[in-house]
């Protein structure tokens, strides 16, 4: 059995400048992953399932039944941390029989203030930049509320050392400050770790 990889991809990695990097492209028939529900409503998280309770500067949520707090591991934060704070950050490896190519990655959920807001105007923009570091099969960005606060997420595809990957990116902006939370996974197994994010956001409430 081979070892699962670690998958750290987000938008800011893709980008970093709020400036056009690629354009958000309507999904292919065959990626039904798009089509997962983002909404951080406690309806829409009622099928998730929680666990223990955490609080950020920022927020408080839980760290998802089965997930493992990394918030604490420095070589795990860097790998999110080039574009801003990293608040939150949970990992998950691959769930039932793990197979080379197909279910061997390490998911996460990450969420990272970023340094530079992106104006609200900006982030369909800002989601599609990710398409500039080899992501496919964008999305068209989706709206979504979080704790009271709206914003645009979208999902795409990406190879991850030849195992399909999938990614869900969400922007929301509060308080004045941009928050990234991003869903890294493989495509086997996204249906079923997007569990562990609907859990975060139905859990989510702003603290500043």
């Amino acid at each position: 059995m081979t070892s699962a990889r670690t998958i750290a991809v987000s938008a800011m990695v893709a980008c970093g400048l709020v400036t056009a990097c690629g354009s958000a492209a309507t999904p292919s028939a065959s990626s039904g992953q798009t089509t997962a529900s983002a909404s951080a409503s406690a309806t829409a998280g009622a099928s998730a399932v929680a666990g223990a309770a955490i609080t950020t500067a920022k927020f408080g949520t839980v760290v998802p039944q089965g997930w493992t707090n990394k918030i604490d591991v420095a070589t795990e934060v860097q790998k999110f941390s080039a574009n801003g704070q990293v608040l939150f950050l949970v990992e998950q490896g691959p769930p039932g029989q793990q197979q080379s190519n197909v279910n061997d990655i390490m998911a996460n959920v990450n969420v990272l203030l970023l340094t530079t807001p992106v104006p609200d105007n900006q982030v369909p923009t800002y989601l599609g930049s990710v398409s500039s570091s080899g992501a496919t099969n964008l999305s068209s960005p989706q709206a979504f509320t979080l704790d009271g606060a709206t914003g645009q997420y979208i999902v795409y595809d990406r190879d991850v050392s030849g195992t399909p990957g999938e990614s869900q990116d969400m922007i929301v902006n509060h308080g004045g400050s941009t928050y990234d939370i991003v869903l890294n996974t493989s495509q086997f197994a996204f249906n079923q770790q997007l569990t562990g994010l609907q859990s975060v956001l139905a859990a989510w409430k702003w603290t500043s």
